[in-house]
């Protein structure tokens, strides 16, 4: 009799182990993404999916939360290690940045979603594409009715104010037609000197600069322009129309915060 019970004990126990196994298998796991991208992380958030994302590089600074986010390297050189330590179901890369890790994450099947912004059309179809593949449909298309109505043409003034936005002084980098931040100046109502070249982000000489005679200078880095030879006769300079205190991240990163961006270059333009 004892030998019976203890057989039904047994196989009693194994299955109850069966299905507590079974039970934990069936259990969906949470949905994890790591965000290389500073921008797609804030819209990450605008779109009520920070739950989601398990890694972010330590230039994704904004929200404030997501400074709190487990960071895979910087911006240039995510490491690769970290981003499999976390075992993300998706991998947001920025190209042409990201160009190196993209091409170590396909070697081991991991899905990628590719942020490359050229356009504010490019950036309301990646917020779209994000939005559909996370379920989230309805909150994106919010997002982009939100900044599409705030990015709208400003009425501009007979004669267009020239801008000339510098990214880096050395080399001196600034931005080309076809950029969002271009399209952006022109909405406001001004014109960017260098909207002729096709590079997104050209390297120009000073002479080049100076040619041109900007009514007005957006400085995007932390030194100061006013006492470099030579370009005490630009216009900017003469009347005091250069602007060091923008925040860059308004204006560099293609998210929700591109809004107050704007609204600032539609002042500055304008005044």
């Amino acid at each position: 009799m004892y030998s019976v019970q203890r057989t039904v004990s047994i196989v009693a126990c194994s299955l109850l182990l069966v299905a507590i196994f079974c039970d934990r298998k069936e259990q969906p796991q949470p949905y994890r993404i790591v965000s290389l991208s500073p921008a797609m992380t804030e819209i990450l958030f605008s779109l009520g999916a920070q739950d989601k994302i398990a890694g972010v590089t330590t230039f994704c600074n904004f929200p404030e939360q997501a400074k709190e986010i487990r960071k895979v390297g910087d911006f240039s050189n995510p490491s690769l290690e970290r981003i499999i330590g976390l075992k993300p179901h998706l991998v947001i890369v920025n190209l042409p940045e990201q160009a190196r890790i993209k091409r170590e994450l396909e070697k081991l099947n991991l899905e990628i979603f590719v942020s490359s912004p050229r356009s504010l059309s490019d950036i309301y179809l990646e917020i779209i594409s994000l939005g559909a593949k996370l379920g989230l449909t309805g909150k994106a298309d919010s997002l982009v009715a939100y900044m599409r109505s705030n990015l709208i043409e400003h009425t501009a003034p007979e004669r267009r104010n020239k801008v000339y936005v510098e990214i880096s002084p050395k080399p001196i980098i600034t931005i080309g037609g076809a950029t969002f931040l271009n399209e952006l100046i022109s909405r406001a109502g001004g014109t960017n000197i260098f909207e002729d070249l096709d590079k997104d982000y050209p390297v120009v000489n000073q002479e080049a600069v100076i040619a041109r005679n900007p009514d007005i200078i957006i400085v995007l880095h932390p030194q100061s322009i006013t006492r470099r030879t030579g370009w005490q006769d630009v216009s900017a300079i003469i009347n005091h129309r250069v602007y060091a205190d923008l925040n860059q991240d308004h204006l560099m990163r293609p998210g929700p915060r591109l809004v107050q961006g704007f609204e600032a270059l539609v002042k500055i333009i304008n005044d």
